[in-house]
């Protein structure tokens, strides 16, 4: 298991895209067939029925709709009232050039604890703590205080949740969530109700963003989810290439066969991925930092990828941006576009530098430029890249995962921080350089 599989899966059209990509050969990875002249990905489109497909006028109608959002409103009501509740998830990922079957057991007790595991990942959150345990390494899990739901305790972990678990995206909603967003990934504004129909038995709610689409089967007694089919086109993939993933439930109202537990064993907890996943398990990882927003911004001395030093700290008058990023990493993929996209606004202005900081690479040291420049040529991108090989300027930010985002100010003064994908990055990053400027001296 490797970072890129479990780490930043901010969306499943991304963690696909970032695995067929990366071609890695770790246990569960999917993987396409490879052009031997180029050394990318050559997928044959494969025929798949988009899920709105038959869909009449009548059930995308605005009624229609209504219906569809009030069904999904009784649904995610069920998920939690309900004190107890188990389920299997048996997934079913259909590639250009194949398939992936996997099975993802869910256990929820009453007071918010659960045990979900799926392949070669596990996530468990009982008596206020949560621990997310991949199969590799098998001498350490990342864990952490129950803050918040369980749920929100592992997005803030791992940047996102890795195994598709529908149901405990209902039964604990993250800040702002609205029960669309359990299955699908995406701006929140791009994710809405399509359409609603009663087949087979069935309540069917149609659910779209922009690069998703699906079907969600639902009980009409227990208003419980019985099936999800739906269809992705993530970016990055050729014209045309299309992933589905069909997810068939068997959730059952009640508290599970046993009690909720977690033994590391012999596992030792660390707080952070960059440890987790560290190739030399005896070295502790870089203990994050506190810094805080107006408080001083921690700088380096960092490499860039011809082996120049570039010291951060003598570039203080500027505003500095740095995002940090891997190649592995699908979120940071797409950002890295509106980065460069802001950075190329802001060229002609001496007062402002960019980077792209690379972090968490899992590769030799000697092996990460040729990757970093492979990426930028695909991607169409020109960023200046910084190396923090050993994580300690993202560690002394306090993040632990990526995509992450800081702005210094003219003064060394940290302006902003983000973590995670922003839809609209380069507004986001505009204002607040335009304001760290404002404010210099």
């Amino acid at each position: 298991m490797r970072i890129a599989s479990v780490a930043c899966l901010a969306s499943v059209a991304l963690a696909l895209s970032s695995a067929i990509h990366a071609q890695s050969s770790a246990p569960g990875r999917l993987q396409g067939t490879v052009d031997p002249a180029t050394g990318e990905p050559s997928l044959r489109a494969k025929a798949m029925a988009d899920p709105s497909a038959g869909w009449t006028d009548a059930e995308r109608s605005a009624d229609a709709v209504a219906k569809g959002t009030a069904e999904l409103d009784a649904c995610a009501a069920a998920y939690r009232a309900a004190k107890g509740l188990t389920d299997r998830a048996r997934v079913r990922i259909l590639l250009p050039d194949g398939e992936q079957n996997e099975t993802i057991e869910m256990a929820f007790a009453e007071g918010g604890d659960f045990d979900i595991s799926g392949g070669s990942v596990r996530a468990v959150c009982t008596g206020g703590k949560v621990a997310f345990v991949p199969d590799q390494p098998d001498d350490r899990y990342l864990g952490g205080d129950l803050k918040g739901s369980g749920h929100s305790t592992l997005v803030a972990l791992l940047g996102a949740f890795p195994l598709m678990a529908p149901d405990l995206a209902l039964r604990q909603p993250l800040e702002g969530a609205k029960p669309v967003h359990a299955f699908l990934s995406g701006p929140p504004s791009e994710m809405a109700v399509r359409g609603f129909r009663d087949s087979g038995g069935t309540r069917q709610v149609l659910v779209a963003g922009k690069q998703t689409e699906a079907v969600i089967a639902i009980d009409p007694a227990t208003h419980l989810v019985r099936s999800v089919r739906s269809i992705l086109t993530p970016e990055g993939l050729p014209d045309g290439v299309k992933i589905g993933i069909e997810l068939e439930l068997a959730p059952a109202i009640g508290a599970p066969s046993r009690p909720i537990a977690f033994d590391p064993g012999a596992r030792r907890a660390v707080a952070n991925i960059g440890e987790l996943f560290a190739d030399d398990a005896s070295a502790p990882a870089p203990q994050a930092g506190t810094a805080k927003v107006g408080g001083p911004a921690p700088v380096a001395a960092l490499k860039d990828l011809d082996g120049n030093t570039v010291d951060l700290a003598a570039m203080k008058g500027k505003v500095i941006v740095l995002d940090f990023w891997a190649t592995w990493c699908g979120p940071c993929r797409k950002g890295l576009p509106m980065v460069d996209a802001f950075a190329k606004e802001m060229k002609d202005d001496p007062r402002v530098a960019v980077f792209a900081v690379n972090v968490w690479e899992q590769s030799a040291p000697g092996e990460i430029p040729k990757k970093v420049r492979d990426t930028f040529e695909r991607l169409k991108v020109t960023l200046p890249v910084l190396l923090d090989g050993d994580a300690k300027l993202i560690s002394q930010y306090g993040f632990t995962g990526i995509p992450a985002t800081v702005v210094i100010g003219p003064d060394g003064s940290l302006v902003s921080k983000h973590i995670g994908l922003m839809p609209d990055m380069g507004a986001v990053l505009g204002a607040e350089v335009r304001k760290a400027l404002g404010n210099a001296k």
